[in-house]
């Protein structure tokens, strides 16, 4: 068996655009020159899952534990699902549009950065998020949000353009459509900090640790075992539609009121109950819908990844 496994999304934007003979012949030299063996494929995105399973489960050493994938969040998740409290190590090359999860780890996004990380061979062990027994790195969300990405993901098919361009068509579409929800809410802390209660939110979010609106969504820490959960509160939808710019802007203008927009839990586990059997939900940029309740949980230490040490890590 090789000593590492290379996984690389085909329709990430770098290799859409190099061609995938000419960029995985870029990562299998840039390794090669560090001095790092690796057989290198590139796959469509709906057979990665089963190939990371099949290195997963294969008989091997420990440095053939070591599996390596590159693209966006959404090709992260599908790894890090398969590798997640295993003895696999997962190494991350970024290829997405946000990179949110690698990004945290202080992993570069540019090529040559990332193939430095990987060959330094520096292990952290991190925490990742479930729910309904489905996991993320980044953040799960109900409400809102999952309805932009669906609607955004239809805009992409039909005129064929980038995620970026498709936001605009589709963030009209989403405040015209959608609903909002009445959920309620259960913690599992203890009887003492236990919380209860209903909410009436047009989008509430679970972070896999805590998120950072000061920093534009930033993470300092993906070791704390901590579940992040903002609650946008009941407002108008001018209200909800300008939210991410007083998050945006509340270090000049100081226009964000936790009291007003946001709700901020921080636990170990939740329960939401719907009046709904199912609900759509979004985990890490892509839309499933789940049963209710939905049960989230944060998993501590469930991850090796190749990353800088912890000190090291920046954006």
């Amino acid at each position: 068996m090789d000593s590492l496994l290379v996984l690389i999304n085909a329709g990430a934007g770098a290799v859409q655009k190099t061609g995938a003979d000419t960029f995985s012949r870029q990562v299998s030299e840039g390794l090669a020159q560090r001095g790092v063996k690796a057989s290198v494929v590139v796959v469509e995105g709906g057979a990665l899952k089963a190939r990371a399973e099949e290195f997963a489960q294969a008989p091997g050493d420990a440095r053939s534990r070591t599996l390596i994938v590159g693209g966006g969040d959404g090709t992260v998740n599908t790894a890090a699902a398969v590798c997640a409290s295993t003895d696999v190590i997962l190494g991350l090359l970024p290829l997405g549009t946000l990179n949110h999860f690698a990004k945290d780890l202080g992993i570069p996004v540019v090529l040559d950065g990332a193939l430095d990380v990987i060959a330094a061979a520096n292990v952290r062990t991190v925490d990742a998020g479930e729910v309904n027994g489905r996991l993320f790195v980044n953040n799960s969300s109900i409400g809102i949000y999952p309805f932009l990405v669906d609607q955004r993901d239809a805009e992409q098919k039909q005129r064929n353009v980038g995620k970026l361009v498709a936001l605009v068509p589709a963030l009209f579409r989403t405040l015209r459509s959608a609903s909002w929800h009445r959920i309620t809410l259960t913690t599992e802390e203890g009887p003492e900090t236990a919380i209860r209660g209903t909410r009436r939110t047009p989008c509430l979010f679970v972070g896999n640790n805590t998120y950072d609106l000061a920093a534009l969504g930033k993470r300092s820490s993906l070791t704390a075992g901590t579940l992040c959960v903002y609650i946008v509160r009941r407002s108008s939808w001018w209200g909800v539609l300008t939210l991410p710019f007083k998050i945006a802007f509340q270090r000049t203008l100081g226009h964000l009121d936790p009291k007003r927009d946001i709700e901020l839990l921080k636990v170990s586990a939740l329960s939401i109950r719907s009046h709904r059997p199912r609900l759509r939900i979004a985990i890490d940029g892509e839309t499933v819908h789940e049963q209710t309740p939905l049960v989230y949980r944060s998993r501590p230490g469930a991850l090796r990844v190749l990353a800088p040490a912890a000190q090291e890590a920046g954006p």
